[in-house]
């Protein structure tokens, strides 16, 4: 039970942070954008 558990959380720390580290280069590169105009 704990090894799956830990397994998901394993899991979920790999999957979560891409798309929020894409996310954010996005929102950064769109604010330096709007700056450089």
């Amino acid at each position: 039970m704990m090894e799956h558990s830990l397994t998901a959380a394993t899991w979920f720390w790999l999957l979560i942070p891409m798309p929020l580290l894409i996310v954010f280069s996005l929102v950064s590169y769109i604010t330096t954008k709007k700056k450089g105009e």
